[in-house]
């Protein structure tokens, strides 16, 4: 099944914060797709997954520090 209006795939949500590996993470998103942003409830950690998965090509994904 393709996606009508040329939009990003449905995802599945993540299960862990790619810093701190906690399980709590959410997201304000009403339909989860490949370019929704999470953000982990124990660190703060804000990121997209299909942006980390990117990153990990060319390095690895290097979270900044506040």
């Amino acid at each position: 099944m393709s996606i009508q209006n040329g939009g990003p795939e449905p995802a599945a949500a993540p299960t862990q914060c790619p810093v701190c590996r906690s399980t709590e993470v959410s997201t304000i998103s009403k339909v989860v797709r490949a370019d929704s942003y999470w953000r982990c409830a124990r660190c703060g950690e804000v990121w997209n997954v299909a942006r980390t998965r990117e990153a990990s090509r060319y390095g690895g994904y290097r979270p900044s520090r506040r």
